[in-house]
């Protein structure tokens, strides 16, 4: 079973580094370059105004530390058939998740020493304490995500203990007694608490999981979810032929396409128009992408870094939706649509502006609310003004084209 999962995990590795390296092209690291250096720039401004023992420096290191054990879920790898094909060996299946478990902390370690060295120089200016309660927490961080992950592995089986079913009662509600303890001043009880109760679950756990059948479906359908949280990312930056969306009436709505002309020169632009809000690949696409880009311009300042992260979102954004053109290419009436491939395009054109106008605008008034100076506003609604054109004058006909050929 070990060998069955290191084969399904070699497959996966390569499935996630043929997306990564569409997600990590030369814009994008280039545009992480300056997110990260901007951000670690503003987060060394703010520190020089804090001052040490602040009332509400223990909460933030509190906050932060339980969300980021909750990030990184089990991974098992399990698919929909090894509820059929696999079921004769289930007692043997406990090796596969043990290995699951292993991948799962390894990952969730890395995520645990990023989080914890960000909170270093914070930890540092407002909570008086040495180096040893520091790396203190580090151990309280890891522990405590082991725990999280073991309960993950149990709750593959049957059990119908509360502690177990219950995941808040090990998720939150532990971290917040082990972190609370630790930030304000019992670094080394929490540690030592945190230790325990890993041993302590491990110990239990290991001699009775084979008293239980594996819950097949619930497992099958927590492992799609994993999965679907990951396309769901790269789907932001490539597609992903995994998703699938699923259609919505959205009837309020329908006040939106009294503006689109009733007649033949507009007739795929209804169509484009009414396929984004009644779907939701591409509408949550361009929901989550503007969402994400607001969020940063919120916490970005200064003239050009506002000005670099628009423009790359909107490029994003833009180049998303070139697919979107040949989306109901596999419908036949379509095709017997008495309207010219020019006046399709035009549409398109018309629909792909329009989405980009009014993110544009959303972006513009961030910048407003964050940078409180005409500069930025100005420069920002001119660079996105000259790109939205480029785009859809220039840049989306020539790719559709060339996709095309």
């Amino acid at each position: 079973m070990k060998t069955l999962f290191s084969t399904r995990l070699s497959r996966h590795l390569r499935n996630m580094v043929k997306y990564l390296r569409l997600v990590f092209n030369d814009f994008f690291i280039f545009a992480l370059m300056f997110l990260i250096g901007g951000l670690g720039y503003g987060y060394s401004i703010e520190l020089q105004r804090l001052h040490a023992n602040s009332w509400w420096a223990p909460l933030i290191v509190i906050v932060v530390a339980m969300i980021s054990v909750q990030i990184g879920r089990l991974a098992t790898l399990i698919e929909s058939a090894d509820s059929v094909f696999l079921l004769p060996r289930e007692h043997d299946m406990h090796a596969y998740l043990v290995a699951g478990r292993r991948y799962s902390l390894w990952l969730a370690m890395v995520t645990q020493g990023l989080v914890w060295f960000v909170l270093l120089p914070f930890i540092r200016v407002t909570l008086t304490t040495n180096w040893m309660n520091i790396v203190g927490l580090l151990i309280i961080m890891v522990s405590q995500k082991d725990l999280i992950l073991r309960r993950a592995l149990a709750n593959c089986y049957r059990y119908e203990t509360p502690l177990i079913k219950r995941g808040w009662m090990i998720d939150w509600g532990w971290s917040l007694i082990l972190f609370a303890t630790a930030a304000y001043g019992g670094w080394v009880i929490a540690a030592g608490l945190a230790i325990a109760a890993d041993l302590v679950f491990a110990v239990q756990t290991a001699t009775t999981w084979a008293k239980h059948p594996i819950d097949w479906r619930a497992e099958i359908v927590r492992e799609d979810s994993r999965m679907l949280s990951i396309y769901r990312f790269f789907n932001l930056f490539t597609d992903v032929p995994m998703l699938r969306g699923t259609i919505h009436r959205r009837s309020y709505l329908d006040g939106l396409f009294r503006r689109i002309p009733a007649n033949q020169a507009n007739t795929f632009r209804y169509l484009y128009a009414r396929g984004l809000v009644r779907g939701t690949e591409f509408s949550g696409l361009i929901i989550r992408l503007t969402l994400i880009g607001l969020v940063i311009l919120y916490f970005v300042r200064g003239l050009w870094l506002p000005v670099i992260f628009s423009a790359l979102f909107v490029y994003l954004l833009g180049f998303q939706l070139l697919p979107y053109f040949s989306q109901f290419d596999d419908n036949v009436f379509t095709h017997i649509y008495p309207v010219a491939n020019t006046e399709k395009l035009k549409n398109f054109q018309q629909v792909m502006r329009t989405i980009l106008i009014v993110t544009g605008v959303l972006f513009v008034v961030m910048a407003c609310i964050a940078n409180l100076n005409w500069e930025t506003p100005v420069v920002l609604t001119l660079v996105l003004g000259v790109e939205i054109w480029v785009m859809v004058q220039f840049y989306a006909p020539r790719r559709l084209a060339r996709q095309k050929n």
